[in-house]
């Protein structure tokens, strides 16, 4: 008997183990099945002239991730149609509500945009991630530091991205994807990132073609 109940409490304990690196591992039910990981490729500081509004342009590597237990049909140029960034002063801020600027950003219809993918299939536009693989997509942001040294210090950025790239309504493709995998099409936000506004004195003078 006294076997039996060490067996019982072994096994329990095994279980037990087992549901707790399942439940760290695994998305919770609010997640979102993408990630977007950012870090930061280069950093510009520069203004046009002393009459001209300083500007932040950041190089960002965005690492997107799949969280899910199935397949997601992403866009390769997730943030390409449209992106909205927040800045904050910290990560406590940040998750405060509390920002320094989160502005609303025009965007212009392309050619591109126009153009409705294939319905029978996913085109080469869109990457197939299976679970907790990953896409890696370079973008830039241009912040302006208006107005002179309002923005001096360290700060957070994130993006808030529009993964789906086109005018036509995203549902029909929705439908006659899902042998693919789920189509991604909700805008989706990114972890913050820290990053340093230098005083106005040390920016430089903008290179056209980097523009």
């Amino acid at each position: 008997m006294r076997r039996h109940g060490q067996r019982q409490i072994c096994f329990l304990v095994l279980l037990l183990t087992v549901v707790a690196l399942f439940a760290s591992t695994a998305p919770r039910n609010d997640e979102k099945p993408l990630r977007v990981r950012l870090s930061a490729v280069g950093q510009v500081n520069c203004s046009e002239d002393s009459s001209s509004v300083p500007v932040i342009r950041l190089s960002l590597l965005l690492e997107i991730t799949n969280r899910s237990d199935r397949k997601l049909i992403v866009a390769r140029r997730i943030g390409s149609a449209w992106y909205g960034y927040i800045l904050a002063k910290n990560e406590q801020a940040l998750a405060a509500g509390t920002y320094e600027a989160n502005p609303n950003i025009d965007w212009l219809v392309t050619e591109s945009d126009r153009r409705s993918p294939p319905t029978d299939a996913p085109s080469a536009e869109f990457a197939i991630l299976d679970p907790w693989k990953s896409l890696d997509v370079y973008t830039t942001v241009y912040i302006p530091t208006y107005p002179r040294d309002a923005l001096l210090g360290n700060h957070v950025i994130q993006l808030n991205l529009g993964t789906w790239p086109h005018v036509a309504p995203p549902e029909q493709f929705k439908e006659s994807w899902q042998k693919y995998g789920a189509l991604i099409f909700e805008p989706v936000k990114s972890e913050p990132l820290g990053f340093r506004v230098p005083p106005e004195k040390d920016f430089t003078k903008c290179v056209r073609p980097e523009w």
